[in-house]
C-alpha cells in the first residue's frame, strides 16, 4: 500500500552493486583490447547510464561514488594494459580522472541523488 510517505532508507542492493562491477570488468578485459576503444567506452557508458538513471535517488550518492571509482579504475587499467604502462602511478598520470571524461568519453556517473524520495508526489 502506497502512503505517500518516502521510504527511510533506499539505495541499490549490494547484490545490484556487485552485478554492474561485474558488467564493467567484463566490457573492460584485456581480451577485450583489440576492439575500438569508442566500442568499449560506448558499451560502458550504455550500462552505467542505464544503471544510474535506474538507481538516481534518495540515499544511493555513496553507491553511485562507489561506481564511479570503479568505472575510472577499470577504464585506466584497460588504457593501461591497452598502451603498455605497467605502474600505476604513471598510469595515474598518464590518464588522469579528468581525462578519461573529456578525450575518452567516459559518461560521468552522477553522485548526487536526483530525487529526494522514492515515491513522486501527487
Amino acid at each position: 500500500m502506497k502512503t505517500g510517505k518516502s521510504y527511510p532508507h533506499v539505495c541499490p542492493s549490494a547484490k545490484s552493486l556487485v552485478k554492474i562491477k561485474e558488467r564493467i570488468t567484463q566490457l573492460t578485459a584485456r581480451e577485450r583490447a583489440p576492439i575500438l576503444l569508442e566500442n568499449i567506452v560506448g558499451s560502458m557508458n550504455a550500462s552505467l547510464r542505464g544503471w544510474s538513471n535506474y538507481f538516481h535517488y534518495r540515499n544511493s550518492n555513496g553507491v553511485l561514488e562507489k561506481m564511479k571509482t570503479h568505472a575510472e579504475e577499470r577504464l585506466r587499467k584497460h588504457l593501461m594494459k591497452r598502451h603498455k604502462v605497467k605502474d600505476r602511478g604513471i598510469g595515474l598520470g598518464r590518464f588522469p580522472s579528468q581525462q578519461l571524461y573529456t578525450k575518452y568519453g567516459l559518461y560521468k556517473v552522477p553522485t548526487t541523488a536526483g530525487w529526494k524520495s522514492a515515491h513522486a508526489s501527487v
